[in-house]
């Protein structure tokens, strides 16, 4: 697949569909809980009705935890339980965020990721989460080796 064809490619093809979210009361401990069991980088933070509010990283997680975790200190291990049961998705999130739609081009997505900090775009239909696309995702569809098929 040349160049353009990949960037012509609607987010809808490329997307992760199976998303795990949390909503803004869930606690910032939860929100660890998820990254570290499921091996993921980023949790959408969404309400009932399942419309966006937020999302948060692992480096937002990283950065609420005590560095001295790391060497395994007794302290700063119930140092972060504390905080991050103290704290919820609501109070952690960001809540200005670039998305978008299913049918977006990659190219829209590949501009984003070039221009900005982060890795991720939520993918929304009417203000409700459909999917997350990543720059994992990018990297993924432009190195595979079989024919393109739909994920």
């Amino acid at each position: 697949m040349n160049t353009i064809e990949l960037l012509t490619l609607q987010v809808k093809n490329v997307m992760t569909t199976d998303v795990i979210t949390v909503q803004e009361t869930d606690t910032m401990q939860m929100v660890c809980d998820i990254i570290e069991s499921s091996k993921i980088h980023h949790v959408p933070v969404v309400d009932d009705d399942n419309v966006l509010k937020g999302i948060i990283s692992k480096t937002d997680v990283a950065l609420l935890k005590d560095w001295a975790t790391n060497l395994d200190h007794a302290t700063s291990i119930i140092n972060n339980e504390q905080v991050l049961n103290s704290q919820t998705a609501g109070d952690r999130m960001t809540r200005q965020i670039a998305k978008v739609g299913p049918d977006d081009m990659l190219e829209t997505c590949a501009d984003i990721f070039r221009e900005n900090l982060f890795h991720c775009l939520p993918v929304l239909v009417d203000g409700k989460l459909v999917g997350l696309i990543t720059t994992y995702d990018l990297i993924r569809v432009a190195y595979r080796k079989s024919p393109m098929m739909s994920y």
